[in-house]
């Protein structure tokens, strides 16, 4: 099991509130920040997402999806700073609304994913406080997000544990893009991928109560004792261990 993995496993979601939404402007949908991770993408149309300034909005278009970290309240609507309703009222207002009734309606998916599993701070952390992923035609994002819209419109058994997965998978994918991509990936994440460090990483991680010393995980990597540990220094901000 990779480091990555390692984390990620333990993440479940737990009886995820997830929403398809048909929504005729003037629209805006205020979400509070207790939500540990919001999911948002659209289907049909666009919207914009912001915190608690208009000015730093970002679009929301199809083949996008877009993640907010719980702390602030955040709102999409629209336009930047149209008016936002309460969940409760927003569902209420737009209830009526089919998708095939307003050319210039937005159709949009919204979840809240509350974890169930230790997930680590730090993972979530990492993350910026939103987050916004470009899905390429043959991006799996791209598949996930057309099955949690095609889930959200019917009715099946066993239809919330489809939805808890779709959302997990949607999760995992949008880390690891992510971090890929990230500058600001965690230390543990980019020392794995490190071709120089990731395979004395790995047996660290995989036998952990070893009394592992530097020779050992230098000869591991294919590096000098000298190499290895200024790798691991630059890498992880600390020296290895010193035996």
């Amino acid at each position: 099991m990779d480091l990555l993995t390692d984390h990620l496993v333990r993440a479940r979601a737990a009886g995820a509130v997830f929403a398809r939404t048909v929504a005729e402007p003037p629209w805006g949908l205020r979400l509070g920040g207790s939500i540990q991770l919001s999911v948002h993408t659209v289907v049909r149309g666009r919207g914009y997402l912001w915190l608690n300034a208009p000015g730093s909005a970002v679009e929301l278009i199809p083949g996008t999806v877009t993640l907010v970290r719980g702390g602030p309240d955040h709102y999409i609507g629209h336009e930047p700073g149209a008016a936002c309703l309460e969940p409760e009222e927003f569902r209420a207002h737009h209830a009526e609304i089919g998708p095939g009734d307003n050319p210039q309606a937005t159709v949009f998916l919204c979840g809240a994913y509350q974890f169930s599993g230790d997930v680590g701070a730090g993972l979530l952390d990492a993350l910026p406080q939103v987050m916004t992923l470009s899905a390429a035609d043959d991006d799996p994002l791209r598949d996930v997000v057309t099955l949690l819209s095609r889930e959200l419109v019917r009715s099946e058994l066993a239809q919330q544990i489809v939805l808890d997965r779709l959302l997990d998978l949607l999760l995992v994918l949008a880390i690891r893009s992510e971090f890929r991509r990230s500058t600001t990936a965690p230390r543990w994440y980019r020392a794995s991928v490190d071709p120089r460090l990731g395979a004395a990483l790995q047996a660290m991680h995989e036998n952990a109560a070893h009394p592992w010393t530097v020779p050992e995980l230098a000869t591991i990597s294919g590096l000098s004792r000298a190499a290895f540990a200024r790798a691991f220094r630059d890498a992880l901000g600390q020296a290895p261990c010193s035996t």
